[in-house]
C-alpha cells in the first residue's frame, strides 16, 4: 500500500443532515462571480480550513466540470431560424410586389396592415420558440446538477451503484476466497491489468468479480468488517487518467492523484462514503457504510 497518508482536511466529511444555506456562496465563487475581493478570500480560506467546506466545494466543482463536459448547449434548431428568415422576406417580397401595382388601392392598405400583423406573429412565435429552448436548456442542467448519479461512466457513481447491487444480492461475485494471493490469480486470469488485493487484518476477504462496463474492464473485490461490507471497485491507472469516453474521473481527483495525494475521501451522500486511493497500476474506489478514517485503516492494516 502507499505509505502516504489521508490529508487531514479530507478526513472529516459533511453531514448531510444540516442545512445548504452556507455553502450557497460556494456556486458563485467556483464561477468568478464574486466581486468583493474580502468576500472571496473568505470563502477560500474557509476551503482550506473547514473539511465541510472542502468536501462541498470538491463536489460543486466536479459536478460543474462534468455538466460542461457531457452536457452539449441546446441551441435553436438551424431550421428554425431559416423558416423564420423565409417568411419575413416572403412578406417583404409581396409587399414589395403591391406596393408597385397598387399603393394608391385602399384594398391594398387593408391588405399592407394584415401583412404586417402575420409578420409579427411571426417574430412572437420565433421568440417564444427560443425562450422556450432557453428555459428547458436551463431546467435541464439545473436538474443534471442535482442529480450527479445520472453520468452514469464517472467511476465514483458506478461504485457506487455496484455497492448497492452487490449488498442488494443483485450481483453475485463470481470467485469466492479468503485469500488474497489466491483471489489476485482467479482475477488476473480475466483482468487486462495487475490486480492488487489488500491481505487486511480486522476484517475477512469474502472474494470478487471481473466484469466489463462501459467498454472499460473493472474488478470488484468485497471485504467484510463485522456486518459491514466494503466494496472496492479497480480499475486500470492509465486508462482512468486519460480516457474520458469510457469510465471517468472528475478533473478534481486526477489532480490529487497527480499531485501524489491518496486516500481522500469524495462528498458523502446519505448512504455511503467513497474513498479514491491507488496502487502502483491501479486505481480504486472504496465504499461502505463507515466512515473515511475507517476504511483507510482497514484497507492498510495488512496482516
Amino acid at each position: 500500500m502507499p505509505e502516504s497518508t489521508p490529508n487531514s482536511t479530507g478526513d472529516n466529511l459533511p453531514d448531510n443532515s444540516g442545512t445548504d444555506k452556507k455553502f450557497e456562496i460556494l456556486s458563485a465563487y467556483i464561477d468568478r462571480e464574486i466581486k468583493s475581493d474580502d468576500q472571496y478570500n473568505e470563502v477560500m480560506n474557509k476551503i482550506e480550513s473547514d473539511p465541510d467546506y472542502h468536501n462541498r466545494y470538491i463536489f460543486e466543482k466536479n459536478t460543474k466540470e462534468l455538466l460542461r463536459s457531457r452536457i452539449k448547449s441546446i441551441e435553436t434548431p438551424v431550421y428554425l431560424y431559416q423558416n423564420i428568415g423565409k417568411g419575413i422576406q416572403d412578406i417583404i417580397k409581396e409587399l414589395s410586389l403591391k406596393h408597385v401595382s397598387g399603393a394608391d388601392n385602399p384594398v391594398y392598405t387593408a391588405e399592407l396592415k394584415k401583412e404586417k400583423s402575420n409578420l409579427l406573429r411571426y417574430l412572437t412565435f420565433g421568440g417564444i420558440i427560443v425562450a422556450i429552448l432557453i428555459a428547458f436548456s436551463i431546467a435541464l442542467n439545473s436538474y443534471l446538477k442535482k442529480n450527479p448519479d445520472l453520468m452514469e461512466n464517472d467511476m465514483v457513481s458506478v461504485s457506487r451503484k455496484v455497492f448497492g447491487n452487490v449488498e442488494s444480492g443483485d450481483i453475485e461475485l463470481k470467485f469466492k476466497s479468503g485469500n488474497a494471493k489466491e483471489l489476485e490469480d482467479s482475477l488476473n486470469k480475466y483482468s487486462s491489468f495487475k490486480v492488487f488485493i489488500p491481505d487486511v487484518k480486522d476484517a475477512v476477504l469474502v472474494g470478487g468479480i471481473c466484469n466489463e462496463i462501459n467498454g472499460e474492464t473493472l474488478v470488484h473485490i468485497i471485504h467484510k468488517k463485522g456486518s459491514l461490507m466494503i466494496y472496492t471497485l479497480q480499475a486500470n491507472y492509465k486508462n482512468i487518467m486519460t480516457n474520458r469516453d469510457k469510465i471517468i474521473l472528475c478533473d478534481e481527483f486526477k489532480e490529487n492523484i497527480f499531485n501524489g495525494r491518496n486516500w481522500f475521501p469524495c462528498n458523502k451522500d446519505k448512504n455511503s462514503t467513497v474513498v479514491i486511493w491507488f496502487k502502483d497500476n491501479v486505481i480504486c474506489s472504496s465504499v461502505a457504510h463507515m466512515e473515511s478514517d475507517d476504511i483507510y485503516s482497514t484497507l492498510t492494516n495488512y496482516k
